[in-house]
Order: C-alpha cells, then sequence, then structure tokens
C-alpha cells in the first residue's frame, strides 16, 4: 500500500512541473506611458482683406507687425495638448480660444470674418515629402461673399493628367476631411482655372516645383457683391515646407 501511495506521489508532482515547462514564447508587456512628446507646429495665415491682424500662441505673438493677407507666417511651435490662441485686431482682442494640438503634428490656423463675427479654422497639415518629381497641393475655400456659390479648380499642364475638384465652396473642408488633404501632381507650370458649370471664372499660372508642397487659398472681397466676388475670386499660393 506505502508503495502504491508513494508512486502516486511521484506521478502528481511530475504532472505539476511540466505544466510549468517554458514554451519558449516570451511577451514583452507593452509600455504604455511612454508618449510622443515632439511639440506640434501651426502656421497661420489671415484670409481677409480688413487689414492685418495680429496673433498670439501661448501669448506670444506669431508675426512682428501682425499678420497681413497674403503673408502666412512659417510653422510655430506650440504645446502638446492645450495651446491658446488669441487675435488682435485694432487693439481689440476679438479671438481667444484654447485649441488640442497632438504631438508630432502640424497644422495650418485660418483666421477669417463673417460678418462682425472672428472666427479661426485649423487644419491638419500632412508634410510628407513628395517624389522626386512630384508635388503636392490642396485647394481651401474661404471666400466670404459668394459663399453658397458651388466652383471648380481645375489644374491643367499639357501632357499631364489634370487635378480637378468639383463643387467647392466656403469651408468645406470643416465638413470633409478629404478637402485637408494634399494630392499628388508631376512638377511643372499649370494654368489653374475656376469654373461654374456654364462659365469660367479666373484663370491664373501656379507653378510647382518638385519636392514642395503648398496650399491654395481661395479669397473674395468683402466689399464686393455676390455677383462681383464671384467674378473677383483671388487665388493664394504659398509654400508648406
Amino acid at each position: 500500500m506505502k508503495q502504491i501511495l508513494f508512486a502516486l506521489l511521484i506521478m502528481t508532482l511530475l504532472a505539476s512541473c511540466s505544466k510549468q515547462v517554458d514554451t519558449g514564447t516570451t511577451t514583452t508587456p507593452t509600455d504604455t506611458t511612454t508618449k510622443n512628446t515632439t511639440p506640434p507646429n501651426v502656421m497661420f495665415y489671415n484670409v481677409m482683406d480688413y487689414g492685418n491682424v495680429g496673433v498670439y500662441l501661448n501669448k506670444v505673438s506669431v508675426a512682428s507687425g501682425g499678420i497681413a493677407k497674403y503673408y502666412p507666417t512659417g510653422y510655430n511651435t506650440g504645446v502638446v495638448g492645450t495651446n491658446q490662441i488669441m487675435v488682435v485686431f485694432s487693439s481689440d482682442t476679438v479671438i481667444n480660444q484654447n485649441v488640442d494640438l497632438l504631438a508630432g503634428k502640424n497644422y495650418s490656423c485660418f483666421v477669417y470674418r463673417v460678418g462682425y463675427n472672428w472666427k479661426i479654422s485649423i487644419v491638419k497639415d500632412d508634410l510628407t515629402a513628395p517624389t522626386t518629381g512630384n508635388s503636392e497641393v490642396r485647394v481651401l475655400d474661404f471666400r466670404t461673399q459668394a459663399w453658397f456659390s458651388y466652383i471648380g479648380v481645375n489644374f491643367f499642364s499639357p501632357g499631364n493628367s489634370p487635378l480637378i475638384f468639383n463643387n467647392r465652396n466656403f469651408l468645406d473642408h470643416e465638413s470633409y476631411s478629404s478637402y485637408q488633404s494634399f494630392n499628388t501632381l508631376i512638377a511643372g507650370t499649370y494654368t489653374m482655372t475656376l469654373f461654374t458649370t456654364t462659365a469660367n471664372l479666373a484663370t491664373q499660372t501656379a507653378t510647382l516645383s518638385s519636392g514642395k508642397i503648398y496650399t491654395f487659398v481661395l479669397m473674395a472681397n468683402a466689399s464686393l457683391t455676390a455677383a462681383q466676388a464671384l467674378l473677383n475670386i483671388q487665388i493664394e499660393q504659398s509654400s508648406n515646407n
């Protein structure tokens, strides 16, 4: 009887040891406490014709003398998380707003006014460099006059596939995030034409360099009537890199 009990004890110990055998597969726990601390960057635009606006990022001025129409700033370094953006016009603070910015990301902030209401629009900038021989472009519509009129935008260069945007209008990039993205075009000289379903509205030449990223902003003079503004849309080209 003692021999049987002893045998059972040996078998139990062997079974227990077999469950503890290392299979050779080791899972390293993910360090969830490590975070990207690279600060975000913000470029500021004045897309109105009311005059210079003073802009402050976290209480620091981003441009001496304010930002003039057609002259966006370079990228300004923010902080990861909450950032304060202040806009000053004619010595009055017209915007004091907190925005959340992600680590390592780039943004463009556009200052505009509808009637007497001052606003900002922040879009994401993907600054991934295009391959050699190509450039990247996007079109953002900030026409506060004739904003309800849909227009198309055509980039055309002989021998290259055209890039056509249909049915663009005021702030459509806030409703359709795809308009915030950049589109690839072969570097070269393009004829950029704005059009409706019945007529061409404006045409200008756009030179795109290899490896460069561009934003094209559509604007209209606030003093014009809607009919006049539609025929006098201003196209501003600026580089993001």
